[in-house]
């Protein structure tokens, strides 16, 4: 065998080797690809249900808003402690909480922060595709807010809060869940 099919078998080799392991490569990426769409498939299934249960709960007015960030009006967001921040719904009457662990004081609810307590009136509810908007008044002890909550196509809500002759006072962003998935702690209403 001379060096030219020496060289010639070298190179038939090599080629074989190289798309062997190509091959082998594209499998794997095409498994890898497979199993992203796989789980991204199962993360939109999963939002499904739960925006499902967050617009069936607000269409039945019975929910709890669990609050993981205030931002004020011209100011940065602050995360917060869900069980004490939350918005809450039964019925025609409402809850708006806010309280914070690292306050100076006790608050107007003990919690370092208030709670507006009492009727709501004015309830609107729309539906448009995969949003759900819900709107209305409440009036506690300690004021009257306009509330303004959404949820697009998760139980992730906004709420926007504006005090009656202020405008907007803050945003709350967290999860609509039902009444039975919260646990929420409240504080004295004045």
């Amino acid at each position: 065998m001379n060096t030219k099919q020496k060289l010639s078998k070298l190179v038939m080799a090599t080629l074989a080797f190289t798309l062997t392991i190509l091959i082998g490569l594209n499998g794997f990426a095409q498994s890898k690809k497979e199993l992203r769409a796989q789980k991204k498939e199962k993360e939109n299934q999963e939002q499904e249900v739960k925006y499902n249960k967050a617009k069936a709960a607000m269409f039945d007015t019975a929910f709890v808003i669990t609050v993981e960030s205030i931002q004020f009006r011209n100011h940065g967001v602050t995360n917060v402690t869900q069980n004490i921040n939350f918005v809450q719904v039964i019925g025609k009457d409402g809850v708006l909480q806010i309280g914070s662990d690292l306050a100076p004081g006790p608050g107007l609810n003990n919690l370092g922060g208030f709670t507006l307590k009492g009727p709501i009136s004015n309830i609107k509810i729309k539906e448009k595709k995969n949003k759900v908007y819900m709107s209305y008044v409440l009036t506690g002890l300690i004021g009257t807010a306009r509330i303004a909550i959404s949820i697009v196509g998760s139980n992730q809500a906004t709420v926007d809060v504006d005090g009656m002759y202020s405008g907007r006072a803050f945003t709350m962003r967290g999860d609509l869940k039902t009444l039975k998935e919260a646990q929420v702690f409240e504080g004295t209403e004045f």
